[in-house]
């Protein structure tokens, strides 16, 4: 038994044709069958049922089993390559997703000790949803991430940084800007204009416009906030957002809380695979990211 049996394996409780998965790793249609009879006399059983009347391969229950345990292996071996692999390159892999980004990374940078210090990063740009899914395969090494409930996965390392409410934000000439809260339901009158799919932040719109049976009209989505607030403060519509980054012309647009019912909040928080290693250079970050107050300032000095 050897690795490229569990490959084989693997592949064939997929594909469930000997044929489709010799022609897929390049090899003879016999390799395969041999690499399942050595796992069936390792583990004593029947991997796969011999009736010939199946037209495709019919993994056994023993078979779901052990292709089960194969695929976490595979994962973890994966895993362990990339990680080696960035190891050799001395540099590691740092998510940051784009508003979370622009407020940590501005605060950092006021320290001039801190622009040298990045350089041992390269930074990876994404959404929170597709950063996560680089840590958890190992694409990246630590990462940044946005949601709207407290992150909490059984193989990452989780230290919650903050959290920020999601508010209304309407023009200053608006109906709603002399309101102190507001519902939901009550900003159904007003289009919305929104941070597109690739933001955590459609996801707490999505929760409250599903509360209330979907009623909520989207005028337009865009990756750049300022945009939002340039077309909320000429009363083009309404948005639902974080005071986590503020849009640059705060004075000609009001901050409306939601209800406490309608609340909701977005959590901000760096993670990492349980078996990474911390090198020196991910601990001073890890400090650096430690000393960010609520506002996502530095409360001490670097």
């Amino acid at each position: 038994m050897n690795l490229h049996d569990f490959e084989y394996f693997n592949a064939l409780g997929d594909l469930l044709s000997f044929t489709a998965v010799s022609n897929y790793f390049g090899v003879s249609q016999p390799t395969i069958t041999y690499a399942v009879k050595r796992l069936e006399q390792y583990y004593n059983c029947d991997l796969i049922y011999k009736d010939r009347s199946h037209r495709t391969v019919v993994l056994t229950n023993e078979g779901k089993i052990l292709k089960t345990h194969i695929e976490n292996i595979l994962d973890e071996l994966a895993l362990t390559q990339r990680a080696i692999e960035h190891s050799k390159n001395r540099q590691l892999h740092v998510g940051f997703p784009p508003i979370i980004r622009a407020k940590i990374l501005s605060q950092l940078l006021q320290k001039k000790e801190a622009i040298s210090f990045l350089a041992h990063f390269d930074l990876i740009s994404g959404g929170s949803e597709e950063l996560l899914s680089k840590l958890l395969s190992g694409h990246i090494d630590f990462s940044l991430i946005g949601s709207i409930t407290p992150l909490s996965l059984p193989n990452l390392e989780v230290k919650r940084l903050y959290k920020r409410e999601f508010y209304i934000f309407v023009s200053k000439e608006n109906p709603l800007a002399s309101r102190k809260e507001i519902s939901f339901e009550e900003a159904l009158e007003y289009p919305f204009i929104l941070l597109d799919e690739s933001f955590v932040h459609m996801e707490a719109f999505k929760n409250l416009n599903d509360k209330y049976k979907r009623k909520a009209k989207i005028l337009l989505n865009f990756s750049d906030i300022q945009t939002i607030g340039q077309l909320v403060k000429s009363d083009v519509g309404i948005t639902l957002m974080t005071d986590f980054l503020p849009f640059s012309d705060m004075e000609s647009i009001v901050k409306i809380p939601l209800i406490p019912e309608d609340k909701q909040i977005f959590y901000v928080q760096y993670a990492y695979l349980k078996n990474t290693i911390i090198g020196e250079n991910l601990q001073a970050l890890m400090a650096l990211l430690d000393e960010l107050d609520e506002e996502g300032s530095l409360s001490m000095p670097l």
